[in-house]
């Protein structure tokens, strides 16, 4: 049996992260779904397709889970609000999983709660990642990334995590950029359970993608300084903004090359676990490095269109464009880097800077918590039962159409007049 502390921990922190996640997303956005989690998961979960189906070339087995337990249990008028909870809820869960995966990784349990908080802390979280269902896998690479590193205590522990990783890997295609991982710790037998569950999902991934591959898109044209500036401007100011004012007014004052500063609190962080730091630490700064990087290049240039040309951009551009959602995935793996840093403290001026970093980190997520806008603000409040049952009158056996965000898009949730109105 668990001690008390090694569950109510991990418990607090889920209800925590879970509660404040909820705050984060604004009134007006939980009533209002979001692209695939209308037109997609739930209308697929009501049209009976099975959750193993892949859409645009990918599995998304965790959402639509989600999707089938929200169309069974709750009423075609609260799918907005159930969505928004459950979506959120499952970021909270990620929050007290990571907690328990960085046991063995981590010395100091406040460190292990802040890392732990990132995913619901972090600035650029809240304009369009937390409280829908078709953004969970990018919290589900960061649970990846620490399932990968982790090392199970037992056999039993080693199949729960497992069940985790194939999950995951069911998930989000991009966890085959964890491979480089492999190598820490790769004569540990205790290690491959849970890691060949993970890479199992993804090779399940990568051959779904190969049989029914995603319509084309992405170009040439990009270059490496475009990467790396956007990789600078983007991802750097995730920790700091929801936003792109702050790479606008960085770009302002010095240019492009500026935003290179937004790079400098983690690649200090970086240096001091590379030096000062044990095999664990030394492993950790590497892996969140890379991971994000890799994440943001990836994205990017598969996803890339001539508008991308990030070193190009005017601060008009940075402020219109705002941050895109690949930067705060990768953003996730950099904000790390500075907090992980702070297990490294031993004496009394490192605890005074520790206790500045951990003022400057919750600071910043916490001034940031609510969105200056999110994403699906825009999009049409989802009908009341009254609205639904109206427009379902005289077609029992007909389905309606409802408008979601984005509204620039032609994105519609198919609901079934019989899951309004009753009947076979």
């Amino acid at each position: 049996m668990l001690p008390p502390r090694r569950v109510a921990v991990p418990v607090v922190l889920g209800v925590v992260a879970t509660a404040y996640g909820w705050w984060r997303v604004p009134v007006a956005a939980r009533n209002r779904l979001w692209a695939e989690d209308g037109r997609v998961f739930l209308s697929d979960a009501l049209a009976g397709v099975p959750p193993w189906s892949s859409y645009d070339g990918y599995l998304h087995l965790v959402p639509r889970l989600l999707a089938e337990a929200i169309v069974a249990v709750i009423p075609p008028a609260r799918y907005d609000l159930a969505t928004t909870a459950v979506s959120v809820a499952t970021v909270g869960l990620v929050c007290a999983l990571t907690y328990l995966l960085t046991e063995d990784l981590l010395d100091r349990v406040a460190v292990r709660c802040l890392v732990a908080l990132v995913p619901v802390l972090l600035p650029a979280a809240g304009f369009e990642l937390l409280g829908n269902l078709a953004n969970l896998h990018g919290f589900g690479l960061w649970l990846g990334f620490w399932l990968v590193l982790h090392r199970p205590r037992t056999r039993s522990a080693a199949a729960w995590w497992a069940v985790a990783g194939l999950l995951i890997g069911l998930s989000e295609i991009v966890v085959v950029l964890l491979v480089p991982l492999l190598v820490v710790g790769w004569r540990d037998r205790e290690r491959w359970l849970p890691r060949g569950a993970l890479l199992a999902g993804g090779l399940a991934q990568v051959v779904v993608s190969r049989v029914q591959p995603r319509p084309p898109r992405g170009g040439d044209g990009w270059s490496p300084a475009d990467l790396a500036l956007g990789f600078a401007g983007q991802a750097g100011s995730a920790a700091w903004t929801d936003t792109g004012g702050l790479a606008a007014r960085i770009v302002e004052i010095a240019g492009a090359t500026g935003l290179l500063v937004l790079l400098v609190p983690p690649a200090l962080a970086l240096a001091v676990l590379l030096r000062h730091g044990d095999a664990r630490h030394r492993a950790l700064a590497g892996g969140l490095l890379l991971t994000s990087a890799l994440v943001w290049a990836v994205s990017v240039v598969l996803n890339f269109d001539s508008w991308m040309s990030f070193g190009a951009w005017e601060p008009q551009q940075w402020r219109a464009v705002g941050l895109l959602r690949y930067a705060t995935t990768s953003g996730l793996f950099l904000c790390a880097l500075p907090v992980v840093a702070l297990d490294l403290v031993r004496v009394r001026w490192q605890r005074a800077l520790a206790v500045g970093v951990g003022v400057v980190v919750l600071g910043a997520g916490l001034a940031t918590g609510r969105s200056h806008g999110v994403a699906r603000e825009s999009g049409e409040a989802w009908p009341t039962t009254q609205e639904l049952v109206s427009r379902c009158a005289g077609r029992p056996a007909g389905s309606i159409s409802v408008p979601i965000a984005p509204p620039r898009h032609p994105w519609v949730a198919t609901i079934p007049c019989r899951s309004v109105v009753g009947g076979p």
